[in-house]
């Protein structure tokens, strides 16, 4: 019976440990302690074993387990959590954040979310509630300030004008500076379609694509600096990555922001006021001699007398110094948006609309946009994650107005104006007949800037879909493939109108562009983690991608309206047809590999190489590829040293190639058909500018980084560093050829470009109580650029030429890119001055001032919350840069400069060589442009916004937050030193330096709503 019963009690041993081993399906639901929110991807894994998975959109999971193990809970920003299994079956777990690891997730190249700690890299991250704070109608504006190394700078062209943003310099010589942007996921081109800096400049900004999207819809924003961050990216990478998140479908709810804020013009000017209209010293006598002196302000002293004017009115003879104000209006901007978010088993949908309606300080002029934005997250199937997103924009711009030039530019002709002449007096606009009002009959190019505001016409509009559809899935051992289709298409109409009975055009023209854009992007990528040891991890990821971009573009000119008022193209006597097409694919394989040696030391290397179309020559075999490679690691000695004063250590490096694309049609002849015809037939053209070049290949750019990232006192101070060493090879340049071979120059790879660097982010919280926190962050940034070759033996070359004919952007080697040039004075062999027998200074040689690009920038920020109050305060400067200030250079011509003050009324030279003053300051303009390059370095007092947070308790709980701000924005500039124009008045992104006829700087300030149900 003893031995019975032994029998019976190990026979029941051996079931209930079998029983225990045996596996059963684990579920529940992961959710955040602080809102009770799901939280997706949430990695649950077994203790002890490879078996693992990740929570849903829903929060959700189901796992296998035996009795008697452990579940461990896991997610970056968040206190791990473990669950040892009994007989539950449901495990519900609430999720605690974990302040010490909070911010340590970015975006990274092709989207992949990593922990900051294992970057070998820069990677600085702005999260979208910042970019909404103080907001900007173009979006990346509103960057300012806030990342080491980037540097925006707005042009001065108006509602929908673009910006140009570069990334630790000048990374081209000859192509575009401008980062790629991807937008989850999807690639996104977005030049500035600006003037192309040339002398004869003289039309509207027309804008970019990035000023398309609605921050309101923003996530994060993640800005990939160095080649190492981007290498992944292959040959759009080479000026830099900047990576959009846009918000995603996580739980129901409903978010409504409504934002207006006014818009109103600085006046940079400081004319003299001493001296009114007229010539020679002396006031208007005439309607007819007041109409010839319309820009001259070279008259008498001003004395309030009546004098007659150009419409025959008198008028008292005095200062007029609120031109700019009484032209200018208070503009305006006002965005809603409303979000919508549902939640459901296995999916969420994100949908949101915004409206944004903006009137112009620009009389006339103000841009309208609608997006809306479409998001999808699903689960149809166990470990299969789709996420479908779409995003449609509608944005239309009235009455652009015109830059640089005065024909038709109403910046240009209220800023020159006379001293005396009331620009209110020239608000009738037109005759009787419907002609201009001419105030200035010698100059028919003086457009009356009301005529230019209410009769010509630089309307855009623009229909745009953005889409993408991905796909991922993953097996529990966390093996995982990822397919995603991405789109941008857009089409684009611009009208152009100069009216009838224009003083320059008096039978006006007109011109119809019409622009079709598609950018397919399609990419593949696959991985899985291994444990090779139990301390190291080795990762391998390899993709594929197709890239597919097609544009066409319409255009419709005429001139000679046959019937007088009527803008249309039918009604023009003289038509003009032509037709441009583009057509371009890339194919590209990529592959990466981490290494993670516990928590401390990360290694990571990748890999592209990319074919492309546009290198492709017909009858030739040349290479079309190129391959990209990087390395980086970084070491977390704070894991293994870590001094009481120390919370987290960490030092990184990378090197990495990188590239930049050719366009099209550069390797063979191009042809097309003109608008003229022989004997009834077309004619055909070649489309070519440049000599072709069968042997083009891709630029690169090899790059060097190193850094550190420091926490000290619990975290509360940091400090981030970085030094780089950029070197571009292969630029596509072209070398100038003989005119007689019909040909501009040939198209070369030649010419090399260096940026050295230094970046430095300091992060602290001064004070940290219960009731009050200030939080400060101070980012900085040296950049030193130097040209090293340009095109075969050339050693200049020419980028942009001011309207003035004597102020130049050039690059030259020995020096930074964007050299503003402009004459010196002409030195004898001792040194001195040499002066013309009238007493103008002589013209000595064409000297280069200093780049148009600043070598300094940085951005000081501030938050200070006290209870449910909070204050952030931007303050940002850039210093080191030059501008060529043509607006000084006409004020010299037309008697406006304050420098025009001295010997006013006496005469220069002497016997019969005398001159007078407005002979002599004209000349002197001419001979010593010199003195039109300023310093553009600038402090400004960039944003300010102050809010109140309402409890939820206020509303019952109904409203989940509400917050009212006060937001301005551009408030003062705290420190400038150019005299009349403002330091940032740049009127083209596409040659930086050259300033003139754009619209003033102007500040906002308004109120924010914010409200979560």
């Amino acid at each position: 019976m003893k031995q019975l019963l032994l029998k019976l009690m190990s026979l029941l041993l051996f079931i209930t440990t079998v029983a225990s081993a045996q596996n059963r399906t684990i579920s529940g639901t992961v959710t955040s302690a602080e809102d009770n929110q799901p939280m997706p991807s949430v990695t649950v894994m077994v203790k002890g074993t490879t078996t693992a998975t990740q929570t849903d959109v829903d929060g959700k999971y189901s796992i296998s387990a035996a009795t008697g193990s452990t579940l461990v809970f896991s997610f970056v920003g968040y206190t791990s959590k473990e669950v040892k299994l009994s007989q539950q079956a449901t495990v519900n777990i609430a999720m605690v954040s974990n302040a010490k690891e909070l911010g340590e997730v970015v975006v990274t190249a092709l989207g992949i979310k990593k922990e900051r700690k294992a970057l070998g890299y820069s990677v600085s991250e702005v999260k979208g509630s910042e970019l909404t704070q103080a907001r900007e109608n173009n979006v990346v504006n509103s960057l300012v300030g806030k990342v080491a190394g980037l540097n925006v700078a707005s042009t001065a062209g108006g509602a929908g004008s673009s910006s140009s943003v570069t990334i630790r310099g000048a990374s081209s010589l000859g192509q575009s500076n401008q980062p790629l942007y991807v937008i989850n996921g999807v690639p996104m081109e977005s030049q500035p379609n600006a003037n192309p800096g040339g002398r004869w400049d003289n039309a509207p900004d027309l804008g970019d694509a990035i000023s398309n999207i609605n921050p309101d819809d923003i996530e994060s924003i993640s800005v990939l600096k160095g080649a190492a961050a981007s290498a992944l990216y292959g040959y759009r990478a080479k000026a830099g990555v900047i990576l959009i998140t846009t918000k995603g479908a996580k739980s129901s709810g409903i978010e409504f922001n409504s934002n207006y804020v006014a818009e109103q013009i600085m006046d940079p000017s400081d004319w003299q006021y001493v001296y009114g209209q007229g010539a020679n010293n002396i006031k208007p006598t005439s309607q007819v001699g007041a109409a010839q002196v319309g820009q001259s302000s070279w008259g008498a002293k001003l004395d309030g007398s009546n004098v007659v004017q150009f419409d025959g009115e008198s008028r008292p003879y005095s200062a007029q110094k609120n031109n700019l104000e009484n032209f200018y209006r208070t503009g305006g901007s006002w965005t809603n948006s409303l979000a919508l978010s549902k939640s459901f088993e296995g999916g969420a949908v994100r949908f949101s609309a915004s409206n944004l309606t903006n009137n112009s300080v620009v009389p006339n002029s103000g841009q309208k946009r609608n997006t809306f934005n479409l998001t999808g997250s699903f689960s149809p199937l166990k470990n299969l994650t789709l996420d479908a997103r779409a995003n449609y924009i509608l944005d239309k711009v009235n009455n652009r107005p015109f830059l640089s030039d005065g024909a038709g530019n109403a910046n240009y002709n209220v800023m020159f104006l006379p001293t005396s002449l009331d620009v209110k007096t020239l608000s009738k606009t037109v005759n009787e007949d419907g002609s201009e009002l001419v105030y200035n009959t010698n100059n028919p190019w003086a457009t009356n800037p009301y005529f230019a505001t209410s009769k010509f016409v630089n309307n855009t509009s623009r229909n745009r879909l953005m889409s993408s559809l991905s796909a991922r899935y993953e097996l529990k051992n966390g093996f995982f493939v990822q397919g995603r289709a991405g789109r941008d298409a857009y089409e684009d109409r611009y009208t152009a109108v100069v009216p009838s009975g224009t003083a320059y055009r008096a039978t006006g023209s007109i011109s119809e562009t019409d622009q079709k854009f598609n950018d397919l992007n399609v990419d593949g990528l696959v991985g899985k983690s291994f444990k090779a040891i139990s301390d190291l991890t080795i990762t391998p990821n390899l993709g594929a991608s197709y890239r597919r971009t097609k544009s066409e573009s319409f255009i419709n000119s005429g001139n000679d309206f046959a019937v007088f008022g009527v803008n249309t193209i039918l009604n023009a006597k003289n038509k003009a047809t032509n037709y441009i097409v583009s057509d371009q694919e890339v194919q590209s394989v990529y592959g990466t590999l981490e290494l993670a040696y516990k928590n401390y030391l990360y290694l990571t290397a990748s890999g592209r190489n990319d074919w492309f179309s546009t290198l492709a020559a017909k009858g030739i075999d040349n290479k079309l590829d190129i391959f990209y490679p990087s390395v980086s690691g970084s070491f977390v000695f704070s894991e293994v040293w870590q001094p009481s004063i120390l919370s987290f250590g960490k030092i990184r490096a990378g090197y990495a190639q990188v590239g930049q694309a050719t366009n099209p049609y550069l390797t063979s002849l191009s042809y097309n058909f003109g608008s003229t015809t022989l004997n009834g037939l077309p004619l055909g053209t070649i489309t070519n500018t440049s000599v072709p070049n069968a042997s083009l290949v891709a630029s690169k750019a090899t790059e060097i980084e190193i850094g550190t990232e420091l926490k000290f006192l619990q975290n509360r101070l940091g400090l981030d560093l970085s030094w780089y060493k950029k070197k571009s090879e292969n630029e596509i340049l072209p070398s100038p050829s003989s005119i007689t071979s019909g040909y501009q120059g040939a198209v070369l790879n030649t010419g090399e470009l260096e940026n050295t660097g230094f970046e430095a982010l300091i992060t602290g919280v001064p004070v940290s109580t219960k009731m009050f926190t200030w939080a400060t962050s101070l980012n900085g940034a040296i950049n030193n650029n130097k040209v090293i070759s340009l095109a075969g033996t050339a050693t200049e070359m020419l980028t942009g030429t001011s309207r003035s004919g004597v102020g130049f952007i050039e690059n030259i080697v020995g020096k930074p890119a964007a050299q503003v040039m402009a004459y010196d004075y002409k030195y004898d062999a001792n040194g001195n001055i040499v002066y013309a027998a009238n007493g103008v200074p002589e013209k000595g040689n064409l000297t280069s001032f200093g780049s148009a690009f600043h070598k300094w920038t940085a951005g000081w920020n501030n938050e200070f919350t006290f209870d449910k109050v909070t204050l952030s305060v931007l303050v940002d400067g850039k210093f080191g840069g030059k501008i060529f200030s043509a607006t000084d250079y006409y004020g010299y011509q037309f008697g406006l400069h304050k420098g025009t003050l001295v010997n006013r009324e006496g005469t220069f030279g002497s016997g019969a060589n005398k001159i007078d003053a407005a002979t002599y300051y004209s000349q002197f303009a001419n001979n010593v442009s010199k003195d039109f390059v300023q310093d553009a370095s600038f402090i400004k007092l960039r944003q300010i916004s102050l809010g109140y947070t309402f409890s939820n308790k206020v509303f019952h709980n109904v409203i989940q937050g509400a917050t009212v701000s006060f937001v301005a924005r551009n408030l003062f500039t705290l420190m400038k030193r150019t005299d009349n124009i403002d330091p940032e008045a740049n009127y083209t992104a596409n040659a930086p330096g050259l300033e003139l006829g754009g619209v003033p700087p102007v500040r906002t300030f308004g109120l924010n709503l914010n409200v979560k149900f």
